[in-house]
């Protein structure tokens, strides 16, 4: 790690610790607030991270909260932690311009999504909007900054939410996932992130991509905070039972798979590492090879977003050359030329796949995969998703866990990942994984 690095990566507060010390009349609120707004200020010139600060309504905000918790009253377990929005998603007064010059002059939003409104509602300080790629694709990348090198990438989409928070500069923050731009930007930036089973949030009020596999994700510093989050977000439906409470019933599987020749010889020693640490803590790791190509899981997962772009963003197809990339374009004209037919197929094998994969994954409580290839490429190019795109089209909640580090000491990161609908097992079985193999917070 660079001495710049060693000042811009910084742990902003445990999610748990800081609601103890605003329980307790310690940190309040705006004394919160106050130290990440002099953290932005001495990190976002280098990370950039941020696209809108509202400085002045979070602090109105924060003063309230901090009246509230003077009296006894807090709202939820996230009362006055400060966090970022990825930009396409709506807060009421602010414009999502989801970092496209189509969406520049487009009025600020008249209400909350429903994922900011239930944050907002345990408590939360919306702070401001965090950058994202052009429309959440990998085209048009924001000018956002690796923390760790600021050479590298952070991965995209959610580059901004991602750096923001391994900057130090907010405890937590909002992304989307459509193939892997939750879980990547966690491995890429070392920090912990959970993305629910597909599609399990709300989406009202994010703008669209893919209706299909569009999904709302969570980053925070430690996996624990990360899980904190996307508990005030699961709905009912998600809010089972959780694991064992005994760490050495778990049943993991280490899945195998073709993709997996791309891996660096680096990301494979940090699977294996992790593994063996898993394993010497009481924790049962078995080989499993997955029932169905990752390849073609890919292929079919390619046919629909494009074929979604194209009929969620229509009006880009005919917007000036100037003003949509070159790559969202041809992704429009490919998603324009896929029949219905061939839509049609490539949704039912993805639910193919999912019957096929799943049951026989059934005996085991969780999976564990690597996050990317390698560490967070050089330059501002998002990153190579293929690690992650067939789990989000599987369906099941993934949790990002930092495993450590590699070349240039940029981090690798370790995926969790649960059939769907057990989201509310996934994060209990994270939380207790975590301290065994997560990079030290």
């Amino acid at each position: 790690m660079t001495k710049t690095a060693e000042r811009l990566v910084a742990d902003p507060g445990s999610v748990e610790g800081l609601q103890r010390e605003i329980a307790a009349g310690g940190t309040g609120p705006c004394r919160l607030l106050d130290a990440c707004l002099q953290r932005i200020e001495a990190t976002e010139p280098f990370v950039k991270a941020w696209c809108h600060i509202d400085g002045d309504a979070a602090r109105a905000r924060a003063e309230r909260l901090r009246a509230e918790a003077a009296a006894g009253r807090l709202r939820g377990p996230l009362h006055g932690v400060p966090l970022a929005v990825k930009d396409v998603i709506d807060v009421a007064g602010w414009q999502a311009r989801a970092h496209s010059a189509t969406r520049a002059a487009i009025a600020p939003s008249a209400i909350d999504a429903h994922v900011v409104a239930l944050l907002r509602s345990a408590g939360a300080v919306i702070l401001g909007k965090a950058h994202t790629t052009e429309f959440a694709y990998f085209e048009q990348e924001p000018p956002t900054r690796n923390p760790h090198n600021l050479d590298h990438t952070p991965g995209g989409s959610s580059a901004g939410p991602a750096a923001a928070v391994a900057a130090g500069m907010v405890p937590l923050s909002l992304g989307t996932q459509t193939a892997g731009s939750v879980n990547r930007p966690a491995a890429y930036c070392g920090i912990g992130a959970f993305k629910p089973s597909t599609r399990a949030w709300s989406r009202s009020g994010v703008v669209p991509f893919s209706v299909t596999f569009d999904t709302v994700g969570v980053f925070g510093y430690r996996v624990a905070d990360a899980t904190a989050a996307a508990r005030v977000l699961m709905p009912p439906f998600l809010r089972r039972a959780p694991a064992s409470s005994k760490a050495d019933s778990l049943r993991l599987g280490c899945i195998d798979d073709p993709v997996l020749d791309a891996a660096s010889a680096a990301v494979s020693d940090s699977v294996r590492t992790a593994s063996a640490k898993l394993a010497a803590a009481g924790i049962r790791i078995e080989q499993r090879t997955a029932p169905v190509s990752f390849a073609d899981i890919i292929g079919w997962h390619k046919t629909i977003i494009e074929y979604e772009l194209a009929r969620t963003q229509p009006q880009l197809a005919a917007a000036p050359e100037s003003d949509v990339s070159a790559g969202v374009r041809r992704a429009i004209e490919r998603g324009q030329a896929t029949d219905d037919q061939t839509y049609d197929q490539a949704c039912r094998a993805i639910d193919d796949a999912q019957a096929r994969f799943w049951p026989a994954m059934a005996d085991l409580d969780a999976l564990i995969f690597p996050a990317a290839p390698d560490v967070a490429p050089a330059g501002m190019k998002t990153g190579d998703p293929r690690f992650i795109t067939p789990f989000t089209a599987l369906g099941g909640p993934i949790a990002s866990v930092p495993v450590g580090f590699g070349p240039q000491g940029l981090p690798f990161g370790l995926l969790l990942i649960g059939a769907p609908g057990t989201d509310w097992m996934l994060a209990d079985i994270a939380d207790r994984l975590a301290p065994v193999i997560e990079t030290p917070r």
